[in-house]
C-alpha cells in the first residue's frame, strides 16, 4: 500500500474509535517525551528487554534504541503487555552508529556504570545529579558484562544508581525503570519550571503521526479500511 500522510489515515479511521478511546490515545501523546532516549547494547534476555519496555511506555518516553539488529531478541508478550506497540523501537548496526546518530539530534549520551569514570576521568554521576535539561541519552549494556568498552569511549559520561543495602547491582530491567522514573519526574519538573514546556513534549508533527499509527494499531481491519484511501 502506498505510504499515507497521517491526514488521511486520522480522517479514515478516527470515526471507528470511540470518543473515549480516541481521547486516551491523545491524552497519552501529550505527556510523551524524546527528550530522554534510551539504548540497550546487545541484550541477550528478552524477558529483561520487555520488562524494560514495559516501564520506559509506563513513564511514558517514546524512543527505544537496539544496538546490533543481528543479535535482536524476540519481545516476551506476556511481560511486556503490548507496550512495544507503542514505542518507536529503532535499530542500529553498530553502536557507532547509534551514538553517532544521537550526537547529530543534540544529544548528551551517559553510559551506565557502577565505577567507570567519564573520559576526562570523571567519576560516574548518581543518577540524581543527571542534568536533564540537555536532551539526553542513556546506555544500558548486556545482562552480564555491562555495558562494552566501546561504549564507555564513546559515551560523553557515565552514571550510577547509587544502592544503600548489601547487595552491589541491579537486574537491568530494575536499573531502567529506576532511571526511567526519575528521567520523568525531572522532565515534569523542567517542563513546569520552563517558559517553553513544549521542548520537552513531543513537536506535534509527530504527534500527529503517532496517532495515525496508533489508530492504525487500534482499529480492526485498519489496512483494509485504508485500501484505496489516496485514489
Amino acid at each position: 500500500m502506498p505510504s499515507l500522510s497521517p491526514d488521511l489515515v486520522i480522517a479514515r479511521l478516527e470515526p471507528m474509535v470511540l470518543e473515549r478511546r480516541s481521547e486516551r490515545l491523545q491524552r497519552v501523546l501529550a505527556s510523551r517525551s524524546a527528550h530522554v532516549q534510551f539504548v540497550f547494547e546487545d541484550l541477550v534476555d528478552p524477558h529483561n528487554l520487555s520488562a524494560a519496555l514495559r516501564s520506559l511506555e509506563a513513564f511514558s518516553f517514546q524512543d527505544v534504541h537496539l544496538v546490533n539488529p543481528a543479535a535482536r531478541i524476540e519481545f516476551a508478550r506476556k511481560v511486556t503487555s503490548g507496550s512495544e506497540r507503542w514505542l518507536s523501537v529503532h535499530d542500529h548496526d553498530s553502536l557507532l552508529h547509534c551514538v553517532e546518530s544521537l550526537e547529530a539530534q543534540g544529544f548528551r549520551v551517559l553510559a551506565s556504570h557502577l565505577e567507570a569514570p567519564d573520559r576526562q576521568g570523571r567519576p560516574a554521576l548518581a543518577l540524581t545529579e543527571i542534568d536533564w535539561v540537555r536532551p539526553t541519552a542513556l546506555i544500558f549494556g548486556n545482562e552480564h558484562a555491562g555495558v562494552s568498552e566501546q561504549a564507555l569511549a564513546l559515551a560523553h559520561g557515565t552514571f550510577r544508581i547509587d544502592m544503600r543495602g548489601f547487595v552491589e547491582s541491579l537486574n537491568l530491567s530494575v536499573a531502567a525503570g529506576i532511571t526511567a522514573f526519575q528521567a520523568r519526574c525531572a522532565v515534569d519538573r523542567l517542563a513546569k519550571e520552563s517558559e517553553d514546556p513544549a521542548r520537552f513534549a513531543l513537536p506535534p508533527e509527530r504527534q500527529r503521526a503517532l496517532y495515525a499509527d496508533w489508530l492504525r494499531q487500534t482499529v480492526r481491519n485498519a489496512e483494509r479500511i485504508l485500501e484505496g484511501a489516496d485514489s
